[in-house]
């Protein structure tokens, strides 16, 4: 057996259970969405294959990526660890932004610890992992609810703290939410404030406005309708908005565009395309003022700030 240290990630696909129970009542603007023409193939079966294949897809896109990482799918759920903690958390940043973007609804626990590995498997079958690190990404994804990733502080530490300058990610990255009704806290790793995947560090407008397309995708894309059938869903769906929402403040702090849990949980609306597309339209036009007033208003204060000649 191979151990080490690392960092593993447990993601997993939030509702699969009560869908593949038939808890879920699916319309046809659910197949639709999801491209399912076939009346014959209208069935929650059927349905969760479509999502599984794009949860796939972005899987399999992440591990291209990162060369350095190690990823296994077990049916709704799957695991990506390292002996690379800082591989590991930029992955599983890249994955959620792709995973909503593809209308995939997910929650993640990340730790660090002890990997064992096998140092020789029938790897056609598929890999399998364990250890503590495993152990405790499981544990940390029923933490809270939403498309959030919880941690503990050993993770933080490894990524804040130690290792090479260019493997440092900002404290900013985790945070501690607690009850304040128990006392009861957990660690968040924020994968929605890091720059976009793939792409060169951004400024705060072009971090605002991805923001603003996830938010947009959660609230109104068609593909997160069946997530909105049950209570239990539309909390899941209220906590991520919420979550990303009070994000787009970091960037400008004169937002509207923050909402609560209770005010979302009252809220129905139509999820269409087109109003995905209006709403984000609107948001980013409002966005852009603000930020055009601020840099206006910063180059008034510099100038006031010049000394005569």
């Amino acid at each position: 057996m191979d151990h080490y240290q690392g960092a593993v990630l447990y993601l997993d696909i939030l509702g699969i259970s009560n869908l593949t129970k038939k808890k879920v009542k699916l319309t046809p603007e659910d197949y639709d969405a999801w491209g399912i023409t076939k009346r014959s193939e209208w069935n929650e079966h059927f349905f969760c294959a479509k999502l599984l294949v794009a949860f796939r897809s972005c899987l399999e896109d992440v591990k291209e990526r990162y060369g350095n990482i190690k990823v296994t799918q077990l049916s709704d759920c799957a695991f990506i660890w390292s002996k690379d903690a800082a591989a590991v958390a930029r992955a599983a940043q890249d994955l959620m932004w792709a995973l909503i973007r593809a209308g995939v609804l997910c929650r993640g626990g990340i730790a660090y610890g002890e990997i064992i590995e096998p140092d020789r498997v029938l790897k056609s079958i598929g890999q399998f992992v364990l250890g503590e690190a495993v152990t405790m990404a499981v544990e940390c994804e029923g933490k809270g609810k939403g498309c959030r990733i919880f941690t503990e502080p050993e993770l933080a530490l490894q990524l804040t703290g130690t290792g090479p300058r260019s493997d440092r990610f900002p404290v900013k990255s985790f945070a501690e939410l607690r009850n304040p009704l128990s006392g009861e806290s957990a660690d968040e790793f924020r994968w929605y404030l890091q720059n976009l995947p793939g792409g060169p560090v951004v400024n705060d407008q072009a971090k605002h406005l991805a923001l603003l397309e996830l938010m947009a995708a959660l609230m109104c894309s068609p593909r997160f309708n069946w997530n909105a059938t049950s209570e239990a869903g539309r909390l899941q769906l209220a906590c991520s908005i919420a979550c990303v929402s009070e994000a787009t403040y970091t960037f400008l702090p004169s937002s509207d565009t923050v909402f609560s849990v209770n005010q979302l949980m009252v809220t129905t609306i139509k999820r269409t395309p087109a109003l995905q597309s209006k709403r984000l339209q609107l948001w980013a036009s409002q966005a852009a003022s603000a930020f055009d007033r601020r840099k206006a208003t910063a180059s008034k204060l510099s100038g006031a700030l010049q000394p005569d000649l």
